[in-house]
Formats: C-alpha cells, structure tokens, sequence
C-alpha cells in the first residue's frame, strides 16, 4: 500500500510538470522560431564517430580526399629597345583579346614615355592554364626577336582550398536557413510585427547569401584563371652592362647637378627680384632727397654767410 501511494504521488507530479511545460511552450514568440529554423548541426553517431578498433569488425572510415585549389599569378619584366617595348605590348594585348574573353581577359594596361629613349609599359591580365602556357612558351622567343630579353620572371601561388571548403559550406547553410525561413513565412498567420520581424530575418540572411555566393564566384575565377603582370622597359639606346655606362652615369649625373645648381639659381632670382624692384626705386630716391637737401642746407649757409660779409665791407 506504501509503494502504491509513492508510484501515485510521483505520477502526479511528472504531469504537472508536462502541462507547466507544454503552456511555456505555447507562448514562445517568433525568436525561437527563428532558432528552431537554423540549420541544425550534423550530430554523428558516438559508435559511428568512435575509431574502429581491431576487433571490431568494421572497415576504416576513410575521409574523401580533395583536389587542391590553387591559384597562380605570373610576374614577368621584359627589357626591349624604345621602339619595341610599346609594340610589343599592344601585340600581347591583341593576342589576348583575339583569344576571347573565355580564354584571355586583359585587366588593365598603361605606358609611360620621358624623353627619346626612355619608357615604361604595363600590361595586366588573366588568362586560362592553356593560354598561360602558350604565352610562357613564347614570350622569350619574341622578346629575342625585339632586340630585348626577359629580365625577371616569377610565379606566386595562394593554396584557396579551404577557403573554398569552408565559403560552399556556409553558402549551403545559409541556403537552408533561407528556405526554412520562406516556408516559415508562407505558412504563418501571427501578427504583423512577427511576420515583419521573421521578413528582416530573410533579408539578411539573402544579402549575407548573396555576398558569400559572389565571394565564392570570385575565388573560384582566381583558381580556374591566373593571373600574368608584364613590365615593358626600355632604359636608352645603351645595355646596362655596356662599358661606356660609367660615362653615360657620370654624363648624366653631372647634367642633374647642372640643372639643379641652376634651378637654385632661378629661385633665388625669382625670390629676390620682388625686393629689388621695390627697394632700389626707394633706395635711389631716398639718396636723392638726401643729397637735395644737403645742397639746399649748402646754399642757405652760402647766402646767411654772404650776408653777414657785406655790413662789414
């Protein structure tokens, strides 16, 4: 009879806590809707996630492998004569844009010309793995036949796998909490200030969709794509190797200090001419008052002493 009385008392309260939990529930606002329409996490099983031991019995769970994604930026500067460097240039260029956008995509380009001799070119593109290698292949061959030669070349890579990785998974995440949050929408009937707050919910979470998706678009071009920055210079008629260059240093440093010694001048001119057209006019005038009244004060003394004299004579 006591046992019976124990088992009736605890049943008592297990409902009534049930009933004190289903009205909590019944008044949850549209927050944890919100929570309960985020993706949930994937839960693994503990004997699925456990290793497997020797005697187990089951295979190894193996991790599917991943290619690399890896993106590559090509740096190369070509030495040429003046002539060459700006034809070459426009010849890389045309070629990139003869080969259409799906192959070659030219980024930017710009020259600079300062004298006879010297100039400066730039050219940036993009270009697909096969478009790459047929430039690599052939652009010593053409820089030979300029008269010039590839000075510096270099190869930078980024690995972006993971960063992939992580950008699609996200994307697939937020993806799933979009959808949650339309049926959500679809199939509510609160009031309005929860179905407005569950609308900025689905806002956000579509622009924050749409910047990751063009993030992902962005990384995925640089991996499918690389990148080629080509200089063009052209230092003068003269190798930077020749014999005569001591000369043509010292020629052209004692020019420097020529120009500067007479831009200094210039200057100096410049700054002083102001007080020297405004100072001597004053400066002139000033000596002749002085020397108008001295002649003045002369003649006075000249006539008061004359006219002392003649009384006495």
């Amino acid at each position: 009879m006591r046992k019976v009385l124990i088992g009736a008392a605890a049943a008592s309260a297990l409902l009534a806590g049930c009933q004190e939990g289903s009205r909590q529930y019944a008044d949850e606002s549209v927050d944890v809707e919100l929570m309960e329409a985020a993706p949930a996490a994937p839960v693994m099983d503990a004997a699925a996630s456990a290793p497997a031991g020797p005697n187990s019995g089951a295979a190894p769970v193996v991790a599917p492998s991943i290619a690399p994604s890896i993106a590559y930026a090509y740096r190369f500067g070509l030495e040429l004569p003046a002539e060459a460097a700006t034809s070459l240039m426009a010849k890389h260029e045309q070629a990139c844009i003869a080969a259409g956008p799906a192959a070659c995509q030219v980024i930017g380009s710009n020259s600079r010309r300062v004298g006879r001799d010297s100039v400066e070119a730039h050219l940036e593109m993009r270009g697909t793995p096969a478009y790459v290698a047929r430039f690599r292949a052939a652009l010593d061959g053409e820089a030979k036949g300029a008269g010039g030669r590839v000075a510096e070349q270099a190869v930078e890579s980024e690995d972006l796998t993971r960063q992939l990785v992580d950008t699609e998974a996200r994307m697939r995440a937020m993806e799933t909490l979009r959808d949650r949050l339309q049926q959500l929408l679809a199939t509510r009937s609160g009031p309005l200030e929860q179905l407005l707050q569950v609308e900025r919910e689905l806002a956000r979470v579509q622009g924050e969709l749409d910047a990751t998706r063009s993030a992902l678009t962005v990384m995925r071009t640089r991996v499918q794509t690389s990148k080629l920055d080509v200089s063009y210079r052209a230092a003068g008629q003269l190798a930077p190797d020749s014999a005569a260059r001591p000369v043509v240093d010292a020629l052209n440093s004692a020019s420097y200090a020529f120009m500067s010694s007479l831009g200094v001048l210039i200057l100096f001119i410049a700054s002083v001419l102001p007080v020297l057209l405004v100072g001597v006019p004053l400066i002139w005038l000033l000596w002749r008052w002085r020397r108008t009244e001295r002649a003045r004060k002369a003649a006075e003394a000249a006539r008061k002493k004359k006219a002392e004299g003649e009384p006495s004579a």
